[in-house]
């Protein structure tokens, strides 16, 4: 009995150590990055972008983000995982910044590294 108490133990101590090692994007980083891309690549002012928190670093993950522009205007941003380092695409794909009042087509986009914490 002693001997099966010990192998739970085991078992459930290595799945907490394995989570507390799953990195997770560093979406504040690339909040700013997704900013910076999308006001170089068009004639824009964005005022925010809010992306999703825990998102674990993860090859060909997806999430969305969302921005706000300096009209009002809001628009959706795709973002895909390259790999596991933390790298992803994006492309804006719901609107398009700079063109207020425009929605559905696609804008700018890019690639840029967010590393995982």
């Amino acid at each position: 009995m002693a001997s099966r108490t010990a192998r739970l133990f085991a078992v459930a101590t290595l799945a907490i150590a394995a989570a507390a090692c799953t990195k997770s994007l560093d979406t504040d980083g690339l909040e700013t990055k997704l900013k910076d891309q999308i006001e170089a690549q068009t004639d824009s002012t964005i005022t925010s972008v809010e992306c999703p928190d825990d998102i674990k670093v993860e090859s060909g993950a997806t999430f969305e983000c969302t921005a706000n522009e300096e009209s009002g205007a809001t628009f959706t941003i795709e973002v895909v995982q390259t790999d596991d380092a933390g790298n992803v695409t994006w492309e804006v794909t719901g609107g398009q910044p700079g063109a207020t009042g425009a929605s559905g087509a696609s804008g700018a986009s890019g690639s840029t590294g967010a590393s995982g914490a």
